[in-house]
């Protein structure tokens, strides 16, 4: 992948907006996208290192927790509204 994103509450609590921007700006058509949502309760300590092993962008969603099953959703939207900003 040519950027990993993972849906972070924390990164949210921090106030941590721009993190999904800079993850998307630049990458080019045809890149690939890997975006990583917990579940319900958070991610525990050792995926949160494994990720950052990785080189992963941990991104907010906003000041609200989303649910497990509504998340991927807004972040595909916002991330639809950046590349459509970008054009």
């Amino acid at each position: 992948f040519d950027s990993i994103v993972v849906a972070y509450e924390e990164s949210a609590k921090e106030g941590e907006a721009a993190a999904l921007l800079q993850a998307v700006t630049g990458l080019e058509k045809g890149a690939k996208l890997l975006f990583i949502f917990g579940p319900e309760g958070g991610l525990s300590p050792a995926e949160i290192e494994s990720f950052e092993a990785k080189g992963a962008v941990f991104a907010g969603l906003g000041p609200r927790i989303l649910r497990a099953e509504t998340a991927p959703l807004y972040a595909l939207s916002a991330l639809s509204v950046l590349v459509e900003l970008e054009k």
